[in-house]
């Protein structure tokens, strides 16, 4: 088996990259033997997220292309935070794994979306 690390998934998903043709010949012969993990789509989310890409679509299209090993429903979950309600990669990637926990931030950015603890107003305890 072989590892696909970020580069190479990059170089498959974009429409120009210098490593394309290469990375599309290591894919086509070695489709079969090719995984990566959850924190490879980490990588990616934030990659396309820094390039204004659509993240969720590039999640989703990675997830095609080979096995992931772990856990692909929490990225893709996360990516579609960023994608339809503007939070950063981790601030998603912290909410999906909440899984409704309160979450201790002065970030109001998940007002909305779960229980928080607002560290602003909290008083000396």
């Amino acid at each position: 088996m072989n590892v696909a690390e970020t580069d190479f998934l990059l170089a498959l998903i974009k429409d120009e990259d210098w490593l394309g043709d290469a990375a599309e010949a290591v894919y086509r012969n070695h489709r079969d033997e090719l995984w990566t993990s959850q924190f490879t789509l980490i990588e990616l989310l934030m990659v396309a997220y820094r390039e204004e890409r659509d993240t969720e679509r590039v999640i989703t299209n990675v997830a095609a292309l080979l096995e992931v090993r772990g856990d692909v429903d929490t990225v893709l979950t996360a990516a579609t935070y960023v994608e339809d309600h503007g939070f950063t990669p981790f601030d998603a990637l912290h909410l999906v794994e909440s899984d409704g926990d309160t979450i201790v931030s002065s970030d109001e950015t998940y007002e909305s979306f779960a229980p928080r603890l607002d560290l602003k107003t909290v008083e000396d305890e």
